[in-house]
């Protein structure tokens, strides 16, 4: 009997490729979380590759995070009730000592379902429902959303025996938008355009859940409530690409630089102008002198002689007219 203990703990305590071959002779899943684990194995963590292949370049650490989260919240990853996500650190770009991608763990409103019901049973209790409340942007209540336009807010009400937990969710708190380049506008993500009602009420009732089970669910936060977060990755990248643009085009000083370049532009053209001007009135000179030979002097006196002679052709008409 003593020679067998020390046997069973070293099974206990040995390497994490030795307990699949127990678990699969007993007729479990190869790739199901044990107790005994403290990370995952080679062949969990090739399951969950599948099922999200960025995860097999995650770091170790953030695996054995996501670890903790699987066994704290008792939610299975590989039915996707919790998942770590890796997405693209666009501060990298700036600063050498952000890594190239940061990595999420999220959940699925089913998952916070279960991990609410399951804390619930344990003391002998129940989750329940009231009616979900829609609110328009007057603040009028509706029993279901059938309007176009996107609801104002949602209200949820969780209950867990005797005590409620209600929880109001806004729209302009929860909807992601993202920047359309081909509209130069803010445009509500695309889901969230084509179930408004349904993508908020997840919101309004993870939010819920998370009140009725803090213990179990804090922390933890459903895919639609960090949709907000990652609009604002985006925006953060469409501004800082911006402003970057902006710089090499030389336009931060604004007006001032604008002021500045159009008065220096105004003044070069100003002085060719004056220094072509004599050039464009030579010709004009030429023309002029070339009636003129005879009266260099009085080119000034030349206008008023014609100007004279003029009426003296007149009037001579006029004084034969008056003899006859």
């Amino acid at each position: 009997m003593n020679d067998e203990q020390p046997s069973e703990n070293q099974a206990v305590e040995g390497t994490v490729m030795e307990a699949p071959a127990k678990s699969t002779s007993s007729g479990t899943s190869a790739i199901v979380l044990r107790g005994d684990q403290q990370e995952f194995d080679h062949k969990q963590l090739s399951t969950l590759a599948l099922i999200s292949p960025g995860l097999a370049h995650a770091p170790r650490g953030h695996l054995a995070m996501f670890f903790h989260y699987c066994v704290r919240t008792g939610l299975d990853p590989f039915a996707r009730q919790i998942y770590m996500i890796g997405r693209t650190n666009w501060k990298a770009a700036d600063n050498p000592d952000e890594p190239d991608k940061t990595w999420t763990i999220q959940t699925g409103i089913d998952g916070f379902r279960t991990v609410a019901h399951r804390a619930a049973a344990r003391v002998g209790e129940t989750i329940s429902y009231e009616d979900t409340v829609y609110y328009d942007s007057e603040g009028k209540a509706h029993d279901v959303w059938l309007s176009k336009a996107y609801p104002a807010a949602v209200k949820v009400t969780v209950l867990r025996g005797s005590a409620r937990f209600p929880f109001i969710a806004k729209w302009d708190e929860f909807a992601p938008t993202y920047y359309d380049r081909k509209n130069s506008m803010y445009v509500v993500a695309k889901m969230w355009q084509q179930m408004p009602a349904h993508m908020l009420r997840k919101c309004s009732e993870a939010g819920s859940l998370r009140m009725a089970a803090p213990q179990d669910l804090s922390g933890v936060y459903v895919d639609e409530e960090m949709e907000q977060a990652d609009a604002e990755a985006v925006v953060g990248i469409a501004e800082d690409a911006a402003q970057r643009l902006r710089a090499a085009a030389g336009l931060e000083n604004g007006e001032q630089h604008s002021d500045e370049s159009a008065s220096s532009a105004d003044e070069p053209a100003a002085a060719p102008a004056s220094r072509k001007a004599p050039a464009k009135q030579k010709p004009a000179p030429k023309k002029r002198t070339t009636p003129q030979p005879e009266q260099p002097e009085g080119a000034d006196e030349a206008p008023s002689a014609r100007r004279r002679a003029a009426p003296k052709k007149r009037t001579t008409p006029a004084k034969d007219a008056a003899a006859s």
